[in-house]
């Protein structure tokens, strides 16, 4: 079982990635915290500290690929190594395409793709030199067919979750752990948006346990909960014209 002595988690003013902020920071990792929202972070921060934790702050938007590399640098250099980057900050809600504008499609792809990957691989290549660390990715089940109502956002998570797995393969015999985790739907701002039912779904707590359980253990994908994650597993098998039928039963008006 891996111990975290430090990590780095994007996207850490709510949701996921708040979550699993107190669950490490309970579990002794000295956790940065890295969002856009200064006083959200600010109030994380003191209730972590409050409760014996360690915890920095860092206001960071991660579409700012420059400011990524100089952030990720920054910890790692202070914190002597970064054993954990966690790329959580996300975007996105359903819309079908019958609506969508490239203005709803364009900062999904920025925040959820091209963030993503410079969180990733801008801590891969301080990662690399030492010859240690775990590299995370929040993708999503999302990730393993076009869902209606969610083109940008299940595209983003596909590509996410491809560059994990090439990351997965690159890497192994490295010293380097990847993993890729892949939630269903978990309670959070995000999907507080959403208006159509999400079977079952996760409260934030019990996702972050989770999620670093796995993380611990060193598994290269986590995925949950396995009421969705196994029939989409067995979906990928099958000809793409009937996931499509069911998939149109599914879409949002």
């Amino acid at each position: 079982m891996a111990h975290f002595n430090s990590a780095l988690i994007t996207g850490a003013s709510s949701g996921i990635g708040a979550e699993l902020a107190r669950e490490l920071s309970r579990r002794g990792t000295r956790v940065v915290l890295a969002a856009r929202r200064a006083d959200r972070l600010e109030s994380l921060a003191a209730e972590l500290r409050a409760a014996g934790g360690q915890a920095e702050v860092e206001v960071l938007d991660v579409v700012d690929t420059a400011a990524v590399r100089e952030v990720v640098t920054r910890w790692d250099e202070r914190l002597g190594g970064l054993d954990l980057v966690i790329a959580n900050a996300g975007v996105g809600r359903a819309v079908t395409a019958r609506r969508l504008t490239w203005e709803e499609v364009e900062p999904v792809l920025l925040v959820n793709v091209v963030g993503a990957m410079a969180t990733l691989t801008c801590a891969l290549e301080r990662m690399r030199v030492r010859g240690r660390g775990t590299l995370c990715g929040i993708s999503s089940l999302a990730s393993r067919g076009g869902m209606p109502g969610s083109g940008a956002y299940s595209a983003s998570k596909a590509a996410l979750a491809t560059f994990l797995e090439t990351l997965t393969v690159d890497l192994a015999g490295t010293g380097l752990q990847v993993v890729d985790v892949q939630p269903g739907f978990v309670a959070s701002e995000m999907t507080d948006h959403n208006d159509f039912h999400m079977p079952f779904k996760w409260n934030t707590p019990r996702a972050a346990r989770r999620i670093v359980d796995d993380l611990e253990r060193g598994r290269a994908i986590c995925a949950f909960p396995w009421q969705l994650s196994v029939p989409l597993a067995l979906t990928r098998g099958w000809p793409r014209a009937l996931w499509r039928a069911l998939a149109r039963r599914a879409r949002p008006a």
